[in-house]
């Protein structure tokens, strides 16, 4: 059997190769040559498309943090929009709330509407908006009434315009309302014509999806025949003074006054009344039976 042959290395001592060991050498010398490719070739990659596929993966990363951001945005928006319109109860807060937040659906309409029927009220029951009866300049003057009408109305067409720019049906309940507002501020002005058009327009707009509104509109136009039938009452000051004598003049009574003198007129009757059936009763006994 032949031996294997002695072999130096840089110098050292001599050693005995065997196969085994050589193909050891091989395995680790290919290794180290592939791992050595592999790193160049990464090196490489980076050098050349690695910057490129970083960039993008920042990129994504980045718009993926944008759009988070966005929706957290919107999200504290919208709430602080509805939290605004909540604690508004002022025409002119109400009216702020809808010029700052007129991007959130819904909100501007809302505001708008809820300045109108605080006019309304406020003309009801003839005091200011936020005071009670009592409070200094809480009363209104019919030149404050009327101009409250006229405010109240702008508000309603302002809202009207606002909801009919929505596409589809979603802005029509805000459109009706507006519309109703509209015509309950002409009527409260005694614009009867003008209070006509809009409840026109609530049966157009609210049918199909709405019939009671339309059925609720329809019973107003009707009313609005009943009350133009109807003659208005002149006030007490405004009705004509009637001289009875050089001295004395005669006034029309006040309501007061005539109610204590129909009851005066109802009491004579009844004793009237009564003594004629008291006159009635003894002739009745002095009658002397038929024989």
């Amino acid at each position: 059997m032949r031996r294997p042959e002695p072999s130096s290395v840089d110098g050292l001592d001599t050693v005995w190769s065997s196969p085994t060991m050589d193909d050891r050498l091989k395995q680790v010398q290919t290794s180290d040559l592939t791992d050595s490719r592999l790193n160049h070739e990464f090196v490489a990659w980076l050098k050349t498309s690695g910057m490129n596929y970083l960039l993008m993966l920042l990129l994504v990363a980045c718009a993926f943090l944008a759009w988070d951001w966005w929706n957290r945005k919107q999200g504290e928006a919208i709430d602080t929009a509805w939290t605004e319109l909540a604690s508004a109860t002022s025409p002119a807060a109400l009216r702020g709330v809808a010029r700052t937040h007129a991007a959130v659906d819904g909100v501007a309409e809302l505001s708008l509407l809820t300045a109108g029927d605080i006019l309304l009220q406020s003309v009801r029951s003839g005091l200011r908006p936020g005071l009670a009866a009592g409070d200094e300049g809480a009363e209104l003057t019919p030149e404050d009434k009327a101009k409250s009408l006229v405010e109240a109305d702008a508000f309603f067409a302002e809202a009207v315009e606002l909801a009919s720019a929505r596409p589809g049906f979603a802005g029509k309940p805000m459109m009706i309302a507006g519309l109703f507002g509209r015509a309950a501020a002409a009527e409260g002005a005694g614009r009867l014509d003008d209070a006509r058009t809009p409840l026109e327009k609530v049966v157009e707009i609210s049918t199909p999806e709405y019939p009671p509104l339309a059925e609720q509109a329809n019973a107003r136009l009707e009313n609005l025949d009943g009350i133009e039938a109807h003659a208005s009452l002149p006030n007490q000051a405004d009705l004509p003074v009637i001289a009875v004598g050089e001295e004395e003049a005669f006034t029309v009574p006040a309501a007061d006054d005539l109610l204590e003198m129909f009851e005066a007129e109802d009491e004579e009757a009844a004793e009237a009344t009564s003594e004629t059936g008291d006159e009635a009763a003894p002739e009745a006994t002095e009658t002397p039976a038929a024989p």
